[in-house]
C-alpha cells in the first residue's frame, strides 16, 4: 500500500507541472479547474475503496479462497465491438457475472458491495427516491457520453477500473501523460515481472471477490480492450482463461479511438491536444493489432476465438453462437431469443459518433504505413485519399 501511495503521490506532483508533460506548455484555465476538482473527490474516494479492501480481509477472509475457472476476457482493438459483444455475452446471466460500473467506481470491496445492496433494498421498501434521483443525475452526468460510449452506473463495463486502487489503469494518463502510465499499454513487453505480479495479483483478488459476492459457479466475464496488452499475464494468472480478440479495419477503429481520447482529454485541459494523442495511440494501437494476433495465435484453439467487428455488427446471434460452440458450451432457449432480439436491434442501430479524421491529423498515408499489414491480411478496403 505504501508503494501505491507512493506511485500516486509521484502523479498528483507531475500533474500540477505547468509544462504538461511537453504536451503543450503552461496552464489552462480549464485545466486548473480541472485538477482542483479531480484530486480532492479522486484521491477521497480511493481512499474509501482501499480502507473498504482492507475491512473485507477482516469481515470476508473466505473470498481468497474463491477459485476462478475459466473466466472469459473479451479483448482486442479499442473502437471494434468489444462493449457490444460483451453486453451480448452478459445477457446469458444463468453462465456469466460481469461488473457493473457503480460496483467498479463506487463499490470494489464486498463490504461496500453488502452496504449499498442493503441501501437499495431500503430504498425500494420507501418507493425508490433515492433510486429516481441517482436515474436522473446518471442521464445528467453520462448522457452525453452516449454517442461515444454509452454506459449507466447499472450497466455491464469494463473491469479495467478496478485497478484505479493499485495504480494499474491506463486512463489515468488523460489527467496526467506519465511514462509509467503509458507503459502500461505495452504490459507483457515493458512492465517488469514484479509489477506484473503486483497488478494482477490484485486483479486476481478483485475476480475473487466478485465472485465471492455474485456467486462463485458462474464465470467470470470480463471486457477490456486496455488488457490486450495484458493477455499473456493474463493467461499466465487464469492459466484455465479463455480469450476472445475483437479487430475493425484500422480506418475505422484508429480514428474513432483518436476521437474519443481527444474528447475526454478536452474534459480536463480545453485546448487542442490531438497531437500528443495521434502520436502516442498509432504506436500503441500498432502493439495492440500485433500483440493481440501474436498472444491468440500461441493459445491452444480451445482456449482463443476472434471477433471481427464487421461480422459481429453483420449478423449478431451467429457470431456469438460459433463461439459457444467453439468453447463447448449449449445456448439455452431463453439466450437464443435474446440474442434473436439483440440482432433485430442491431440491424436497426446507427452510430451517433462522428469525427473527422482530417481535424484530427489523421492521413490516409501514415495509416496506410503503420497497419498496411492488418489491410492485407484480413482484405480490408485501404483508406480512401492521397498516398503521397
Amino acid at each position: 500500500m505504501w508503494h501505491v501511495a507512493k506511485l500516486y503521490g509521484r502523479l498528483f506532483l507531475k500533474s500540477w507541472n505547468p509544462d504538461y508533460q511537453g504536451r503543450v506548455g503552461g496552464w489552462s484555465p480549464r485545466r486548473l479547474l480541472a485538477m482542483a476538482l479531480f484530486w480532492p473527490a479522486f484521491l477521497l474516494l480511493q481512499t474509501i475503496n482501499g480502507l473498504a479492501l482492507l475491512l473485507d480481509r477482516v469481515l470476508f477472509p473466505r473470498y481468497r479462497q474463491i477459485t476462478v475457472r475459466e473466466p472469459l476476457f473479451v479483448v482486442g482493438i479499442p473502437r471494434s465491438g468489444t462493449t457490444f459483444l460483451h453486453r451480448l455475452l452478459a445477457g446469458d446471466d444463468q453462465r456469466f457475472t460481469t461488473t457493473s460500473l457503480w460496483e467498479l467506481i463506487f463499490a470494489p470491496s464486498i463490504s461496500q458491495r453488502y452496504l449499498f445492496h442493503g441501501i437499495s433494498l431500503l430504498d425500494r421498501r420507501l418507493g425508490q427516491p433515492l433510486g429516481r434521483l441517482l436515474t436522473w443525475l446518471e442521464r445528467r452526468l453520462l448522457g452525453g457520453l452516449d454517442d461515444i460510449h454509452k454506459t449507466g452506473l447499472r450497466d455491464p463495463e469494463e473491469d479495467y477500473l478496478a485497478l484505479l486502487p493499485v495504480l494499474g489503469c491506463f486512463l489515468l494518463v488523460l489527467v496526467v501523460p506519465d511514462e509509467r502510465l503509458w507503459r502500461l499499454t505495452f504490459a507483457d513487453r515493458d512492465l517488469p515481472a514484479a509489477e506484473k505480479r503486483r497488478i494482477m495479483a490484485a486483479y486476481r483478488r478483485f475476480v475473487q471477490r466478485h465472485l465471492y459476492f455474485h456467486g462463485e459457479g458462474r464465470v467470470f466475464l470480463s471486457k477490456n480492450p486496455s488488457f490486450t496488452p495484458w493477455i499473456q499475464a493474463l493467461a499466465e494468472t487464469f492459466p484455465d482463461a479463455r480469450f476472445i480478440g475483437c479487430l475493425r479495419n484500422p480506418t475505422q477503429s484508429v480514428p474513432s479511438q483518436i476521437n474519443s481520447i481527444v474528447v475526454g482529454a478536452r474534459l480536463f485541459d480545453g485546448r487542442d491536444t490531438a497531437a500528443y494523442w495521434r502520436e502516442g495511440f498509432m504506436a500503441m494501437l500498432d502493439y495492440y493489432y500485433r500483440h493481440l494476433l501474436d498472444s491468440l495465435d500461441a493459445l491452444p484453439q480451445s482456449r482463443q476465438a476472434l471477433s471481427v467487428m464487421e461480422s459481429l455488427a453483420a449478423d449478431p446471434r451467429d457470431t456469438v453462437e460459433a463461439f459457444y460452440r467453439r468453447f463447448g458450451w449449449t445456448p439455452s432457449q431463453e439466450y437464443q431469443s435474446y440474442l434473436t432480439a439483440e440482432s433485430e436491434r442491431a440491424r436497426r442501430y446507427r452510430s451517433g459518433h462522428h469525427y473527422d479524421a482530417r481535424e484530427l491529423g489523421l492521413e490516409v498515408e501514415p495509416l496506410r504505413r503503420t497497419f498496411g499489414w492488418v489491410y492485407q491480411r484480413f482484405s480490408f478496403p485501404l483508406p480512401e485519399g492521397e498516398s503521397g
